[in-house]
């Protein structure tokens, strides 16, 4: 008898242990689609140099979201239709938490308004704190207006 308790003891504290444990983060597909409005930034020449972005729409992992940003445009010395977004942004799930993302390797070429690159995930709040992983994105811009359609997909590790 005293033997069968020990073990039983054992188990629980085990039990217990592991529980206590963090739960490690996981690798997920990441898929998101919105719309939004770039207010544009502009130079003393009168050059939009970037633009602080607000948004809205659906992604995996947090549902309805809403988002706001700061991208900033370098001028691509080499072709003068281009330009490279560079920039952060936090997505806003309807919960409350928050994933932040930054902007790479952009390039949108100013004719068009079709932008590529990717989105880092640098972590954030809630279920998000560590979040890290990487996205590919398309935006497509009315550069008159700033309105922006924006579809991604990549990995997301939380």
């Amino acid at each position: 008898m005293k033997r069968f308790l020990s073990i039983r003891s054992m188990i629980l504290a085990l039990t217990l242990l592991l529980g206590a444990l963090p739960v490690a983060a996981v690798e997920r597909p990441f898929s998101l689609t919105g719309s939004g409005i770039g207010s544009f930034i502009t130079d003393e020449a009168g050059h939009v140099i970037g633009a602080t972005v607000t948004g809205s729409g659906t992604a995996t992992h947090l549902g309805l979201y809403t988002t706001v940003g700061r991208i900033t445009f370098t001028p691509d010395p080499d072709n003068p239709i281009l330009v490279h977004p560079s920039g952060e942004a936090t997505l806003t799930a309807a919960n409350g938490d928050k994933l932040n993302l930054i902007v790479e390797d952009g390039v949108m070429d100013v004719t068009t308004g079709i932008g590529t690159g990717h989105f880092r995930f640098v972590g954030g709040t809630g279920r998000f704190a560590n979040a890290s992983g990487i996205t590919e994105h398309v935006v497509v811009q009315n550069l008159v207006t700033g309105a922006f359609e924006l579809t991604v997909v990549g990995r997301i590790d939380f």
